[in-house]
């Protein structure tokens, strides 16, 4: 075998092996399917200030569990409001809410990403409050 034909021959075995590790370590969204319990949440600040101009305080935080199917990621908030987002190949979700009232609309939104271990990881906020949530997929 010549040089350049060996060459060829290795830049070859190099471009299929890439490509099937590509392929194993691709997720898609239906990879992430199934019902996640509610692990814990943590408060990004203790306070908030009122419409009023009064000082409030943050409650605990403990959602629903978190659900996914056909690229749609959902959870009923600690408030109980039902948030419903889309999920995205790599495991990441949005979730955004707006719903009108009195002078200033109720606002919240959800970025978050579930890992191929299982674990959801997301970062709620809200008008007054904001949380780090996490879930973990149950089997």
């Amino acid at each position: 075998m010549d040089q350049k034909t060996l060459g060829l021959w290795t830049l070859g075995v190099i471009v299929l092996l890439s490509a099937q590790a590509t392929i194993a370590g691709a997720q898609t969204a239906a990879s992430f399917d199934g019902t996640y319990a509610f692990v814990s949440a943590a408060k990004l600040s203790q306070t908030y200030v009122t419409r009023s101009g009064d000082m409030g305080f943050c409650p605990e935080s403990a959602p629903g569990p978190l659900y996914v199917s056909q690229g749609r990621a959902w959870y009923v908030s600690s408030s109980g409001r039902n948030l419903v987002g889309t999920l995205g190949q790599q495991g990441q979700f949005v979730i955004q809410v707006i719903e009108p009232r009195d002078s200033r609309p109720f606002e919240m939104d959800v970025n978050g990403r579930i890992d191929p271990s299982g674990r959801a990881y997301a970062r709620q906020r809200g008008n007054s409050c904001s949380y780090d949530l996490v879930w973990q997929k149950q089997q």
